[in-house]
């Protein structure tokens, strides 16, 4: 994996973690916040996703693409409601960890089923990154059992989990079809901000007809009410998965860029102690420095 591309995804793994401090500490529930602060990144782009569609031309793009971009779309879907659900049950300390460091196996073993191939180092630093998320969310050694993980956040945080490890493959797939069409003007960091601005409108949209099928106008009220704090998240939330798109151009397994956002773990926790008062552990010590140890490990 090349030097800039790690650069890259670690500084958005600093720019993940605070915008989930900011879903944390929304008041809205995490429809509400999730269509705001979706609505305003998409907004954003617009101008953007006209002026791609206009060079390329639509009828250039792929038909394969809009199949994945919806399937994509559910997924973050699956993700941020499974999120949003999460963080009103359980700390963030707990949660975040679980929902970005279980995809490491999951999608591991799903570009494997690609076709692609993973070491044994891979393998290794994946085992001991998800070993570390077991460890974070407890607050003894002998709280380590099943017992200890049976509550309905760890049960959300596994459901954004999926999400997350559906739109990791799916993604990296998309972007696959985009590269056809690249030229000296329309280049893969072009078409990494296009499909990050056509993925917004994937999720908002079909987040807000199923608000409105299931008689949930008040949604849009609080949603208008965070418009806000969620902007702010919108905007970090388009920054730091557009960088992991362009990342994704610059590597070949996808399931290394997602192991390595897992950075993020770390500062989501050191966030949740200093920002919401959340309270530090020594198990919590030990998990991070495996996720770090296994971090490490699998991109050597």
């Amino acid at each position: 994996m090349e030097m800039s591309a790690i650069l890259i995804v670690i500084f958005s793994a600093l720019l993940h973690a605070g915008w989930n401090i900011l879903g944390k500490s929304n008041q809205g529930s995490g429809s509400s916040f999730f269509l705001s602060s979706g609505f305003a990144a998409a907004m954003i782009l617009t101008p953007y996703l006209i002026w791609y569609i206009h060079t390329v031309g639509l009828s250039n793009i792929p038909s394969g693409f809009w199949k994945l971009l919806f399937l994509s779309g559910i997924c973050q879907i699956v993700y941020l409601i499974g999120l949003g659900v999460a963080y009103k049950q359980a700390d963030i300390g707990v949660i975040y960890p679980m929902a970005r460091a279980l995809p490491v196996l999951m999608v591991g073993v799903g570009t494997m089923a690609l076709g692609y191939a993973l070491s044994i180092n891979q393998w290794l630093g994946f085992g001991l990154i998800t070993f570390g998320c077991l460890l974070v969310p407890l607050k003894h050694f002998h709280d380590l059992r099943l017992k200890a993980y049976l509550n309905l956040g760890v049960l959300w945080a596994l459901i954004a989990a999926v999400g997350t490890t559906g739109y990791s493959i799916i993604d990296k797939e998309s972007l696959l079809l985009l590269e056809v069409m690249s030229t000296p003007v329309i280049t893969n960091k072009h078409s990494s901000i296009f499909y990050l601005g056509m993925q917004f409108w994937a999720i908002v949209t079909p987040l807000a007809l199923w608000l409105l099928l299931t008689n949930q106008g008040v949604e849009f009220k609080n949603a208008w009410l965070l418009r806000k704090k969620a902007t702010a998240a919108g905007m970090m939330m388009a920054a730091t998965y557009g960088l992991v798109l362009f990342a994704m151009t610059m590597t070949e397994n996808v399931s290394l860029v997602v192991a390595l956002r897992q950075v993020s773990i770390i500062f989501g926790v050191v966030m949740g102690i200093y920002f919401l008062n959340e309270k530090w552990h020594i198990t919590r010590g030990v998990g991070v420095t495996l996720i770090l140890s296994g971090l490490v490990i699998s991109l050597i």
